[in-house]
């Protein structure tokens, strides 16, 4: 989880972010400007093209919007109406890059210059839009597998039979009562064929066996319950799978994302970027990063959003944050 910083959070961005590039006057949010490094589209209105050509600047515009009004409130937002997992896997990986060490018993700086930390908060922001499309993958996979599953138990009936079963449990106290019992019990070995051993032994190897299937059945269950599903998923893909998740990223996220970092720098010139010397403490980069990821989430969020109204032609869309929720 990530740690308190040293200092509050206000509601302008630049109280986030790293002090050096604050004293060095970049810390006021600059005007929008479009990247250097994105292609801008040539727009020709003509009969044939002018609705779409529409469409896809409406999009744009729509994007840019949201990078230009959403502040740090967004974070509570999110961890209130996004999937569980989802915060989760975002803040094991931010505590994966940052590192874990409590913030109250040591204090960690981080220095860079502004472009590799525009670097950085690009990859966040991208990782954030990957987030999204793995979570989208898995709601669908589990839309089919219930559609398929049919009679199959609901989800909390489901978790209570695995709350009560997945030791074994019975009922009964472990071990068993063994003074009266007599006779052999014959098996069979592969190589020596029949053979017999007394029935009390055999008992007792039975349980055995029983009490270590059960640790095994239990040790399963404690770490199924402590796993993420979202990253386990994508974990499991291969290097192309996982370039799919991002591949759908079009010159208008692009720009949106780049356009949020410009803003947050306060500048968009690559020199000033360059020289400009950056420093924060490990909590208040968390917080950053934080904040990037849910970013890039919900503009792949408002970018699914968008392309479905017009699919579906749902009349105006909402020119703000467009009843941002993350979920």
């Amino acid at each position: 989880m990530i740690g308190a910083s040293a200092i509050e959070i206000c509601i302008l961005p630049r109280d986030l972010l790293p002090r050096t590039l604050s004293q060095a006057g970049l810390g006021a949010a600059a005007p929008l400007k479009a990247p250097s490094t994105v292609r801008r589209r040539n727009v020709r209105v003509c009969a044939q093209c002018a609705p779409s050509c529409e469409v896809q600047e409406d999009r744009r515009k729509y994007l840019l919007n949201y990078v230009q009004k959403v502040d740090p409130q967004i974070m509570e937002q999110f961890v209130d109406h996004a999937p569980a997992q989802v915060v989760d896997a975002m803040r094991t990986t931010i505590s994966n890059m940052v590192g874990v060490l409590p913030p109250q018993l040591f204090d960690v700086t981080v220095s860079t210059v502004g472009e590799s930390l525009a670097q950085l908060m690009f990859s966040v922001l991208m990782t954030g839009y990957l987030f999204r499309n793995a979570q989208y993958r898995l709601e669908l996979q589990r839309s089919i597998d219930e559609a398929d599953g049919g009679a199959l138990p609901s989800r909390p009936e489901a978790a209570e039979a695995s709350e009560t079963a997945y030791a074994g449990w019975d009922g009964f106290a472990e071990g068993s009562q063994t003074k009266h019992v007599q006779g052999n019990v014959l098996r069979w070995h592969e190589e020596h064929g029949t053979t017999q051993m007394p029935a009390t032994e055999y008992i007792a190897m039975l349980e055995k066996e029983l009490t270590a299937l059960r640790k095994q059945v239990s040790l399963r269950h404690f770490q199924s319950q402590n796993s993420n599903e979202l990253l386990d998923y994508l974990k499991g893909l291969d290097t192309n799978a996982l370039s799919q998740l991002t591949a759908c990223a079009g010159d208008d996220i692009i720009e949106a994302m780049n356009a949020f970092i410009h803003r947050l720098l306060g500048s968009s010139d690559e020199e000033d970027l360059r020289r400009a010397p950056s420093q924060s403490n490990a909590a208040e980069l968390a917080k950053l990063l934080f904040w990037l990821m849910c970013v890039g989430y919900g503009l792949r969020t408002l970018e699914v959003r968008f392309d479905m109204e017009v699919t579906m032609l749902l009349g105006e869309r909402d020119p703000g944050l467009g009843g941002y929720l993350p979920g």
